[in-house]
């Protein structure tokens, strides 16, 4: 008796097509699994068991082997209980032979048949229906992610559902629902921070061109409130980036709400204490990190000099390359990490360091200890720095006449559609090298300029070209075509501010 059910698992960000064979043989009662399964398929057998006897069906005495193919292919997910299930009753004639033949199947079960959800459902999902699968059966619980891959997605409650499913009396399937995503929530407003229209401006070039950045300054002059405020300043994400920021949530373990298409881009902000794997992703068999749940939004490293040193310098390859790879077992598994990073931190371990009213107590020698922690070749990547100053009362109480979140938007979004107009495809912190030179050519003026700035402040080929790009967000915030001498001179001081 042989069976065999279609159905994937979740390999790093990727979906990946899994065959599941069933036999069952004469031999001692006994359940064997085969084909590099981990410890959690192994332990599916009892589940798988107790979940086919308690939805009323016989289990089948005999050797059972099941045979998870491609046999190179590591499979970590329960995912994998639901098909290796209905194969068992395939085999048992409590199925129709050949039912399974263009159907996929994936879900986790709990001793009493019921199908539980499982994380990294909708690229699985996309995967199967990729296959040109005649139809698909999901666990209910994954009904947003259903939604979402579209197709002949069928959702099932428990066993005895499904294997209803697959004997061809299948309920209607899954309507795609193709409305409007979520938009704007709403968000704090920048008008509630009082006074740092320097840090506004910085953030409003910032988000524009999506450059990082470095802000310093004493406890409670507002650099968490400026960050925080960041997303609703930024462009909506487009439909790729939705579906991208979906995948990744669904790998996470989001489901409901969590998972929805949302045009909000992500937000992320790990304690100090975060470990280098937290980080940056990683594990036996590699999950993503605060970088890739950060993809295509912010990461805000508050108290960045809090961080271990080596978690810390383990962003500089990430942060140029936007993406990082892991590699396990002799596979590798590559995750997406596109995002903006803005970091905060005190000018000295205790915060007070040039502070009007607070005399600083720490050393010269606890202040270069503490500094040391952000590296020369890790601020080189930063695009911009900002100092901030405390707040006067004066700033409190006077009348409110800064920045808001909607002012600064509407800049944003008219520098966006401005360097959109002018044929740029990417944002002007990922310009490459030969679209720098096209995009940020300077005139005879600026380049005399930047020639004096360049051996002044000691600049590497890097810092230069991130420079550039810089003054080049700030002449399509000034919906300049040229880049100009107040343009470069801007941008420069977004470099040496900190350096002072």
């Amino acid at each position: 008796m042989y069976s065999r059910i279609n159905s994937a698992v979740c390999s790093g960000m990727e979906g990946r097509t899994v065959l599941v064979e069933t036999d069952i043989s004469r031999g001692l009662p006994a359940i064997s699994i085969v084909g590099l399964p981990s410890a959690t398929v192994m332990e599916s057998r009892e589940r798988i068991k107790s979940a086919v006897i308690n939805s009323g069906f016989d289990f089948p005495r005999g050797r059972i082997t099941v045979n998870l193919t491609p046999a190179s292919l590591r499979k970590n997910s329960s995912s994998l209980d639901l098909p290796t299930a209905a194969g068992i009753l395939m085999c048992s004639g409590e199925l129709s032979s050949g039912a399974c033949g263009r159907w996929g199947v994936i879900g986790e079960l709990a001793l009493d048949g019921s199908i539980l959800g499982i994380d990294g459902a909708l690229p699985m999902l996309i995967k199967m229906k990729e296959d040109g699968l005649e139809g698909i059966i999901a666990p209910r619980e994954n009904s947003q992610e259903a939604l979402m891959a579209g197709g002949k997605i069928h959702l099932a409650s428990n066993l005895r559902e499904c294997i209803q499913i697959l004997n061809e009396k299948p309920p209607a399937p899954v309507i795609p629902d193709n409305g409007p995503a979520e938009d704007f929530a709403e968000a704090e407003d920048y008008g509630d921070i009082a006074g740092q229209e320097h840090a506004k401006r910085a953030m409003v070039i910032a988000a524009a061109g999506r450059h990082g950045l470095l802000m310093i300054g004493s406890p409670g002059c507002g650099k968490t409130m400026l960050a925080g405020r960041l997303p609703g300043i930024m462009p909506p994400m487009s439909e790729s980036e939705m579906l991208e920021t979906a995948i990744i949530r669904s790998v996470s373990g989001c489901r409901g709400d969590g998972i929805k298409l949302c045009r909000i881009r992500p937000f992320r902000a790990p304690h100090h204490s975060i470990g280098r794997a937290g980080l940056i992703g990683g594990g036996a068999y590699p999950v993503p990190g605060e970088i890739t749940l950060a993809h295509n939004g912010v990461l805000f490293l508050d108290e960045i000099c809090e961080f271990d040193t080596r978690t810390i310098e383990s962003l500089r390859q990430p942060i140029e390359e936007k993406r990082i790879t892991h590699f396990r077992n002799g596979a590798s598994y590559t995750f997406p990490c596109d995002f903006q990073i803005i970091m905060a931190a005190n000018p000295c371990p205790c915060g007070y360091l040039g502070d009007r009213d607070r005399e600083c107590r720490c050393s010269r020698s606890e202040i270069e200890r503490y500094r040391r922690k952000l590296s020369g070749p890790l601020i080189d990547r930063i695009d911009m720095n900002i100092t901030m100053d405390k707040v006067r009362y004066s700033e409190l109480t006077g009348p409110g006449s800064g920045l808001d979140t909607q002012g600064m938007k509407a800049a944003v979004d008219a520098a966006v559609r401005f360097a959109g107009e002018s044929g740029r495809t990417v944002c002007n912190s990922d310009l490459p090298v030969r679209d720098t030179e096209q995009w940020c050519s300077l005139g005879g003026r600026e380049k005399q300029f930047m020639n004096k700035a360049y051996d002044s402040f000691g600049m590497s080929p890097r810092s230069y070209a991130r420079t550039l790009r810089v003054a080049r967000t700030i002449a399509d915030l000034d919906l300049s075509a040229d880049i100009r001498t107040d343009h470069l001179a801007e941008a420069l001081n977004y470099r040496i501010e900190c350096e002072r």
